[in-house]
């Protein structure tokens, strides 16, 4: 009965191993790079000619052939083992296509069936200067994609005769973590170059990097609420922290990268701390005090306002120059619903309302409860105050009553009270029996049609649908029905003399009369005394007057 196993592997792996290890042109570009690097090499060429790609180091040379193709060893030492976690896929990297080698005098030519366990002559060849030759058929090996997998090696690296760039991972301030193998740079998301930026799917995004002797790769980890990207940089110390094999893309979870995370946290918070300032919510500002690193005050967070709108946007709430934080108002905790009909009401009363100090308040978010400057006068009831109905109608299903007058009221926990006409107010028919399905009732006053524009008004009504029309057709039917409406308000008589006067505004201001006759024709009496007269195409002058 068997009783132990044991794991190897099968001689039918080998046997594929053209097909195990194609992989991608940036694959190799890396492996064969960091190969040269491991050699010792300092300087490495590539030319590429006639179909053929040619990489020269100046490293040691290759001191064993027999373990080129020792699939999963390599004779890197054990330092080089416990520092960089070498793969060992070396040259299988380029399999099956045909390589020719040459290092200290001999050559190796492995062909397809060469990858497979074929066994290969070596010959004596006029012996290199220094380091080793690779050449082998691939598409070309360009500049710009060696260079972004050449910049942070240490590595000089021409192609083609052109330098690539060589840049330091770590430009700044950075602290050691030798338990770790690593450096640690903290700074502005923005702050990095493009060859950092190179190696990040989105901009806002993978705010680590993690040079492993250049070959980068980048995960998301946002350990502070504000746009810090962290480098971390391999040392060439013994470390924990491992690659996923064979591709080398993305870190394993480990106990090390645990660590490395608990790291990023204590960096973050010591930058801002020596930064200074920071907008961070109150429960992060505690976080680090947890951590022993002392913050100031966030910087006030607020919006002038209560409400949000992008496009179109609800009439503007303005604070005064050099008007204080402490001296605006938050609306109570237990006055906020699912709906935005106290907002609505808090926020037109500041926008259009008349007072003889400013009435101001602002939308803080409750992350931010905690500071001092948070701690505000409130907003603790809000009303409003409807004059006799004129019309009712609907605006893109949203219900609108025009009333002859508006006011609203804003009582607040420092004793006052602050109420006002305004143009518009937000309401509900029934206030005690409001369900779900219950949209918000608008209410407005003629003087609404000359104190807002029409895209304040939309903004009221659902605004600009992301499924429907474009954003200017939206606009411009619900202006046309906006201005039905009004007419409605203003009664038949008025909108047929607001069209009158609008067609003629654009007469010279000498006229002191306008007939509209029935044929069509207009008679425009001028303060001279004279008379122009304006007839349609289709109607002939009269050759008896």
């Amino acid at each position: 009965m068997q009783t132990t196993l044991q794991a190897k592997v099968s001689k039918r792996l080998l046997q594929k191993a053209d097909r195990l290890f194609t992989g991608t042109l940036a694959g190799r570009v890396i492996e064969i790079l960091q190969n040269a690097r491991r050699a010792g090499a300092s300087e490495v060429t590539i030319e590429n000619k006639d179909g053929l790609v040619s990489v020269h180091d100046n490293g040691r040379g290759i001191e064993d052939f027999s373990k080129l193709l020792d699939l999963g060893d390599s004779d890197w030492d054990q330092a080089m083992e416990k520092a960089e976690d070498p793969a060992g896929v070396g040259l299988f990297c380029l399999a099956p296509r045909k390589l020719t080698i040459r290092s200290r005098g001999l050559q190796a030519v492995i062909t397809k069936d060469g990858w497979t366990g074929r066994p290969i002559r070596l010959t004596q060849v006029a012996a290199e200067e220094q380091g080793a030759t690779l050449i082998f058929a691939d598409e070309p090996w360009v500049k710009d994609l060696v260079e972004k997998h050449a910049v942070f090696t240490g590595l000089k690296v021409i192609v083609d005769g052109k330098d690539c760039a060589h840049k330091h991972f770590i430009r700044g301030q950075a602290v050691a973590y030798p338990r770790l193998g690593c450096r640690i740079e903290v700074c502005e998301q923005q702050a990095v170059g493009p060859h950092h930026q190179a190696f990040k799917e989105h901009y806002y995004h993978d705010e680590v990097l993690i040079n492993f002797h250049g070959q980068v790769i980048a995960f998301g980890y946002s350990p502070v609420g504000e746009r810090l990207q962290f480098l971390v940089d391999m040392t060439g110390q013994a470390t924990g922290l491992r690659m996923m094999l064979p591709a080398r893309t993305q870190p394993v979870e480990n106990k090390a990268l645990r660590e490395l995370r608990k790291v990023l946290e204590i960096e973050g918070y010591r930058f801002i701390q020596r930064r200074g300032s920071h907008k961070l919510t109150y429960k992060e500002f505690l976080r680090a005090a947890e951590l022993g690193i002392e913050l100031p005050e966030a910087q006030p967070r607020f919006q002038t306002g209560t409400l949000r709108g992008d496009t179109p946007e609800p009439p503007e709430v303005v604070m005064p120059k050099d008007f204080p934080l402490a001296r605006c108002y938050r609306i109570h905790p237990r006055l906020r619903d699912t709906t935005h009909r106290i907002e609505a009401n808090v926020h037109l009363l500041a926008a259009c309302g008349r007072f003889q100090s400013p009435f101001v308040p602002v939308d803080i978010a409750d992350s931010y409860d905690g500071y001092s400057w948070a701690k505000l006068p409130t907003i603790d009831q809000v009303w409003v105050d409807l004059g006799q109905e004129i019309a009712t109608d609907y605006l893109l299903g949203q219900k609108i009553t025009a009333v002859k007058s508006i006011f609203i009221h804003a009582r607040t926990s420092d004793g006052k009270t602050w109420e006002s006409e305004a143009p518009l107010a937000v309401m509900y028919d029934d206030e005690a029996h409001r369900s779900f399905y219950n949209d918000e009732h608008l209410y407005v006053t003629p003087e609404a049609a000359n104190e807002l524009y029409p895209s304040q008004m939309w903004y009221f009504c659902g605004g600009f649908n992301e499924e429907g029309d474009t954003y200017d057709t939206q606009e411009y039917l619900f202006e046309q029905d906006l201005e039905a409406f009004w007419a409605t308000v203003a009664g038949p008589g008025e909108y047929l003399r607001r069209k009158i006067t609008s067609a003629v505004a654009g007469v010279e201001d000498d006229w002191t009369q306008i007939t509209i006759t029935s044929d069509g024709g207009v008679l425009i009496h001028c303060e001279n005394g004279t008379l122009r007269t304006l007839r349609p195409p289709h109607v002939k002058k009269d050759k008896s007057t």
